[in-house]
């Protein structure tokens, strides 16, 4: 069903850029305003200059960051700074990185993934989330610029009888041509593979395959009407991850929301409102609220909220559902002037509360990968920012120029 190719990517040349770690970048959308500064210190080269480029003074239609992208990998390409692989390959990534107190090690391998249409019948791709008009935006300017994918999606999919495990731990017996440890602290190992026997194999291999979208569905809806619009069927594929959801290094945390713009009253109605729907425990500390969590049932929505040293616990009464969905139907949507951000850090969630920059904070568990999975098979879809999948894949270890 997933109809996947190999590509000729287009990577560093290393006899041109020595430290790979300099000039790689986390996905766009993870990037604050501070990393993309430290990202722009690293490297001249370095990706996010194409892929997150800084605003200036004076742009204007013409001359703008997507103008400067595209002149980027054109120079780059022309100083062999980048080079394409002379034949087509697909890349194996495997990710080394510290969870709580384990080491963990996430395989997947990156191709072209053929872009079709979701909610159809014979559909092998399906999204998890809703997405935004802002985001598409910025990511349609960007390819109509530069034609090229720079970020891979990253798709999940079931490799119930172990046969792409098996075929492609036997190509990672040869040494990596990258081995870096990127700015996060994760250890990075990529191969190139470009034997066609083995290549065929892993294509027939996934053909039976539904995938499921863990990050990228802004750039996956973007890739799509791009190929639309362009009419030309090599603009028909996008660039992807690939991993497998029994993988022992597939893990998911938790994304938080704070919410600010709320006064006194306001905040006083609305945590006493919070009775209707849910059963009310009080909680006296951060311990606390990490007991309560770690609690909950399966399938049983339950979060805790922060407001000004206070920590209470909520239990839907309805029992099921999911946190994030709960929270935003029946606390975040009834809402009116108020703005929001999202963060897999706790500390910080409950910080930018204590400092008065938020109202609140809702504090959930991590969404479990089998829920996420069940959600994008029977076509639902979550809130935006429902899942952090972690480690994020790197962009710049291989791109697809059209």
């Amino acid at each position: 069903m997933a109809n996947i190719a190999p590509f000729k990517g287009t990577r560093y040349n290393q006899g041109k850029v020595k430290d790979l770690s300099k000039v790689v970048s986390p996905p766009y959308d993870v990037i604050s305003k501070e990393e993309q500064d430290e990202l722009y210190k690293m490297s001249e080269y370095n990706i996010v200059r194409m892929l997150l480029g800084k605003d200036l003074p004076g742009d204007n239609e013409s001359e703008n960051k997507y103008a400067r992208a595209k002149k980027y990998l054109k120079t780059w390409q022309e100083k062999e700074v980048l080079k394409t692989d002379p034949e087509p390959c697909v890349y194996i990534n495997l990710q080394e990185f510290k969870l709580g107190n384990k080491i963990k090690k996430r395989i997947g391998f990156i191709a072209l993934l053929k872009l079709e249409e979701f909610d159809k019948k014979d559909s092998s791709v399906y999204p998890h989330e809703n997405t935004l008009a802002a985001p598409k935006e910025d990511r349609a300017k960007l390819i109509r610029s530069i034609e090229a994918n720079l970020g891979p999606i990253f798709a999940i999919f079931e490799d119930a009888d172990r046969s792409v495990a098996g075929l492609i731990k036997n190509e990672m017996s040869s040494k990596p041509i990258v081995n870096i440890t990127d700015n996060h602290g994760v250890r990075n190992k990529f191969w190139r593979v470009s034997d066609k026997k083995t290549l065929d194999k892993l294509c027939g291999y996934m053909k039976d395959k539904k995938l499921f979208i863990a990050d990228g569905h802004h750039r996956y809806e973007v890739g799509l009407g791009f190929s639309k619009f362009k009419k030309d069927p090599r603009y028909g594929y996008i660039l992807t991850y690939f991993t497998d959801i029994f993988g022992d290094g597939l893990a998911v945390l938790p994304y938080h929301r704070i919410v600010g713009g709320l006064d006194k009253a306001r905040l006083t109605g609305l945590e006493s409102g919070l009775k209707e729907n849910f059963v009310v425990k009080p909680l006296k500390s951060k311990t606390g609220l990490e007991t309560f969590l770690a609690k909950a049932a399966p399938a049983e929505a339950r979060f805790v909220i922060y407001t000004a040293k206070k920590f209470t616990g909520l239990i839907f009464k309805d029992k099921t559902g999911l946190d994030v969905t709960v929270a935003k139907n029946l606390i975040i949507d009834p809402l009116k002037n108020f703005f929001m951000d999202f963060t897999k850090d706790l500390d910080y969630a409950i910080k930018e509360v204590d400092t008065g920059k938020f109202s609140f904070a809702i504090l959930v568990n991590p969404v479990k990968i089998t829920e996420i999975r069940d959600v994008a098979f029977r076509g639902s879809r979550m809130p935006q920012k429902s899942t952090y999948f972690y480690p994020k894949v790197l962009t710049g270890l291989v791109i697809n120029v059209f």
